[in-house]
């Protein structure tokens, strides 16, 4: 807020304060019993931003505004109309700075910008009315609010601690009077309401010193100060004004009256507003205890009024809430072991509620935060064991209290806890750490992720290697709330960290590492996975303790949607399935469990590739079925496509599987021409001719000519018309019956009827080609099927239709007593083609 005095104030001195102030006021000036002074709120430019309070008045307006009216007639005459606020206000102003006490509202600066440097030095208070009213009164104290404020924001429903926080608050203006009397030798002369401010720890803080004044000295008029007679009268509220002052007795004061009187006298009235407020919790009543001393300190005698210190011996103020206040006023000049003692009673004493969450935080938490950085950050400190027995009893309270009450303020968490982070990371002392990590999700919710990465995983993972085996362990499990804010580099990190443990020497930092391992799989990069988890699980099935090798398996299951299938069958059953003959029956029952599972997924993935398969067969087929019809139903003596792959097996299943319509032409043909489709004689063996026969199948069938057998005709004496439906022709050339050439022994029989190639189909193929000039229709005892040119190899074979042959004599043949072939129809689909043979 650089220039921040020029711009409330229209370009009055610039001011170096380091404090922003706020604009828009809390409180008005013109609020009853502010006297002037407006409030704001302020925090520290070069600290850590801490939170402050400004008051502000204005010296025009103050020269403006009427001090109040008395209402008692008797004091009329006290009252000068010509008073106003400005005086009252200067007095206060010159006197807070300089007026040092725990008690006392404290003033970090105080700016008069008439005056703001030493080069035109301010009127002092003997001269107050020569000051300049033309700029602004500016005093920055500690955050506080006034004690109206307070009572009525306490809680109703909470009387047991509203009336100890009270009783706290009146020992705190007790203190702070005995100082004023027996340090200063001063009277406050205005203790009432308007004068007390309550800081948010609940401490009260005297202030409003717009009349404090010496009693008993001589000054010319006897008494208290001119100023004090001029302005008390109408500065303070009548309720809170001692009977002489009521009546202007000042020589009463003057002559031997104890410095205590009046402000004893105002302290009882406070007492009594204080108490007697709705939301005090003692049912409008002042306490018991203290009804007596009220009436003694309300005397009418100025000398008879007791002196204030011991009212604090009343049974009032004995209760745990005041005496843990006062051992945190003190701590700080406590032996140390006193110190920690009171440190560990804390934690109880917050969860009985003794002390509230104001304390909690505006009191106890800056003093832990000073021990922190007093003792952590000094590693020579540390060294004593006095000093680490101190800092173990801090960081637990410092937890708890940023849990119970910081975590729902994250700005107070940042404030707070988050600078000391890597404070605590730092100290290198097992039990500090081991405090830090039992926090891990605390601070896992409240940090951001770049300070996770660099404040919290760099330094804790030391606790890995840590020759302590209960920190190795504890620095794993508090690492798994961490995981999702990582970045990459510190998740390679943790990998290697991970293998590393997978051999630790401790059986239960081994399990729990798999365990670790199978949690944090889908943080994981696709590489990291594949690298880690299947290795990790499998050495662990492989661990000689049985609750390792029962989480491993548990693992297995629950990261089986980051295993291929193949990676399964291959690679997990057989790590898994030897586990069902384990020693330990849990192992042995999660193992089979397991098994299962995991076979069910392969199941679905069979049926599902054999689904695949068979999609993929039947499209291939379906297409060169189609081509194969288009062909034969074209011109002269189609051809069945081949597939495209040109294997013999392929082709063989074209051949049995592709139906082609024959076309009109020619009889013969001298390179496997068209085949005819009518019914023709054809000559027999013995030359005669015979009759048509039926129409052969509509099969594409393979050529002998095409396979180059050259002794084809001269076992075949007839011709057949091929396979149908209600013939099986089994004529052979050792009986002289008339076959179809196409038995299932004639692919492998020699002419003198030995099985010398009933193994080697392919035989045959290495016999003399056949002469061509015989016709494709007659297979007389004397002709030779005809072969084409450049026939060669398996293409012939896959590639052309075989001539149709029908029976010489157009008679059906009597069945052998050999199996019955069945025919294969032309839809039937063969995986290989060569199941028959």
């Amino acid at each position: 807020m650089a220039s921040w005095l020029g711009k409330m104030w229209g370009g009055s001195h610039s001011s170096s304060l380091p404090y922003n102030i706020k604009s828009d006021p809390i409180s008005a000036p013109t609020k009853h019993g502010s006297h002037g002074w407006a409030i704001h709120e302020a925090s520290d430019k070069k600290s850590d931003g801490g939170e402050l309070t400004a008051f502000q008045a204005n010296k025009a307006e103050l020269a403006k505004a009427p001090l109040r009216r008395t209402s008692s007639l008797a004091n009329a005459k006290y009252s000068d109309t010509s008073q106003t606020q400005l005086i009252p206000a200067l007095h206060h102003f010159h006197r807070i700075k300089r007026l040092i006490h725990p008690r006392i509202l404290r003033a970090h600066a105080t700016l008069d910008t008439d005056y703001p440097d030493d080069t035109k030095p301010a009127p002092g208070l003997d001269a107050l009315e020569k000051a300049a009213i033309t700029g602004t009164l500016i005093i920055v104290t500690e955050k506080c609010m006034p004690l109206d404020d307070w009572l009525e924001n306490l809680n109703p429903h909470t009387p047991q601690p509203n009336a100890a926080a009270i009783s706290w608050g009146i020992h705190n203006i007790v203190e702070a009077l005995g100082f004023l009397h027996n340090q200063a030798k001063l009277a406050h002369g205005m203790v009432c309401p308007d004068a007390v401010f309550v800081t948010p720890s609940g401490d009260f803080k005297l202030g409003g010193f717009d009349l404090i004044t010496p009693i008993g000295i001589d000054d010319g008029g006897g008494g208290p100060t001119p100023h004090f007679r001029k302005y008390e009268g109408a500065v303070c509220p009548a309720d809170y004004r001692s009977p002489e002052r009521a009546s202007g007795r000042y020589d009463v004061l003057q002559q031997s009256t104890p410095v205590h009187s009046i402000d004893c006298f105002s302290l009882a009235a406070l007492i009594e507003y204080v108490y007697t407020h709705p939301n005090a919790g003692t049912n409008g009543q002042v306490p018991t205890p203290l009804k007596k001393a009220l009436v003694r300190m309300k005397n009418d005698s100025p000398k008879l009024r007791p002196r204030l210190a011991p009212l604090l011996k009343c049974p009032v103020f004995d209760n745990p809430y005041v005496k843990a206040e006062m051992f945190l006023d003190e701590v700080m000049s406590k032996p140390v072991e006193e110190k920690i003692m009171f440190l560990q009673s804390l934690p109880d004493v917050l969860n009985r509620g003794s002390l509230n969450e104001n304390v909690a935080i505006h009191k106890i938490l800056p003093l832990l935060v000073m021990g922190l950085r007093a003792t952590a950050g000094n590693e020579s400190a540390m060294t004593q064991d006095v000093n680490r027995r101190e800092t173990l009893a801090i960081v637990p309270l410092l937890f708890q209290i940023a849990e119970s009450y910081l975590a729902k303020t994250p700005e107070l968490f940042q404030r707070h806890i988050t600078p000391l982070v890597p404070l605590l990371f730092a100290i290198n002392d097992r039990g500090v750490r081991g405090a830090v990590l039992q926090k891990m999700t605390l601070l896992e919710s409240q940090l951001d992720t770049s300070a996770i990465n660099s404040a919290v995983f760099e330094p804790m993972c030391s606790g890995f290697s840590d020759s302590s085996g209960p920190l190795r362990e504890l620095t794993l499990k508090s690492t798994i709330v961490l995981v999702p804010k990582l970045n990459h580099s510190n998740l390679e990190k943790l990998v290697r960290y991970l293998v590393r443990l997978q051999s630790d020497p401790e059986a239960s930092i081994r399990t729990n590492t798999v365990i670790f391992i199978g949690k944090i799989a889908p943080n994981l990069t696709d590489m990291s996975r594949q690298k880690l988890i299947l290795p990790a699980f499998m050495r662990s099935m492989k661990d000689p303790f049985t609750p390792c090798r029962l989480s491993a398996l548990r693992a297995v299951l629950s990261c089986q949607e980051y295993f291929t299938q193949k990676d399964v069958a291959e690679k997990v059953l057989p790590a898994v399935v030897p586990h069902t003959l384990d020693a330990a029956n849990d192992v042995r029952a999660e193992a089979f469990k397991v098994v299962d599972t995991l076979l069910v997924s392969l199941r679905t993935e069979s049926k599902k590739m054999a689904k695949d398969e068979a999609d993929r067969i039947s499209a291939a087929t379906c297409g060169m079925k189609s081509a194969g019809s288009s062909e034969g139903g074209g011109g002269g003596g189609g051809i069945a496509a081949s597939p495209a792959s040109g294997s013999y097996l392929s082709g063989f299943s074209s051949w049995m599987a592709t139906s082609s319509q024959p076309s009109e032409g020619s009889n013969e043909s001298s390179g496997g021409g068209g085949i005819p489709s009518k019914k023709t004689m054809t000559p027999a063996s013995n030359g005669a001719s015979t009759p048509k026969g039926p129409a052969a199948p509509k099969f594409s069938s393979l050529s002998l000519s095409d396979a180059q057998i050259g002794g084809a005709s001269k076992y075949n004496n007839n011709s057949g018309g091929g396979w149908s439906d209600d013939e099986d022709l089994m004529g052979s050339p050792a009986t002289g019956g008339a076959g179809d050439g196409w038995d299932d022994d004639d692919f492998g029989a020699s002419p003198d009827g030995n099985d010398d190639n009933d193994d080697d189909f392919f035989a045959s193929f290495a016999s003399k080609p056949a002469n061509p000039g015989g016709k494709v229709g007659s297979l007389g005892a004397g002709s030779r099927l005809t072969a084409p040119r450049k026939a060669t190899g398996m293409s012939s074979m896959t590639s052309r239709a075989a001539p149709q042959m029908k029976s010489s004599s157009g008679m059906k043949i009597k069945k052998q007593p050999k199996p019955a072939v069945k025919k294969l129809p032309a839809s039937t689909l063969m995986d290989d083609g060569w199941d028959d043979f």
